[in-house]
């Protein structure tokens, strides 16, 4: 029981420093370089606005549907 418990505490040690140094580590986008990144994704990705379209064109061209579902505008401000 001493081992399996001292084998948890290491490795749940070992993973709280993994996520800090991954916090350290981390980067952020300026604003607008996030713009033109979701600009990039808007104009080379052809949306479907209806899922039921999404599907019906899946099971016509046999591939699968992305759903992507989100709340307000994919602009980077919201």
């Amino acid at each position: 029981m001493v081992k399996k418990s001292l084998a948890l505490a290491l490795a749940i040690a070992s993973t709280i420093s993994m996520a800090s140094a991954d916090a350290k580590t981390a980067r952020f986008l300026e604003g607008n370089v996030a713009k033109e990144n979701i600009d990039r994704v808007n104009s080379s990705i052809r949306w479907n606005t209806s899922l039921y379209q999404a599907l019906d064109q899946a099971r016509r061209e046999d591939k699968m549907v992305l759903w992507v579902q989100m709340i307000g505008q994919m602009s980077g401000s919201t």
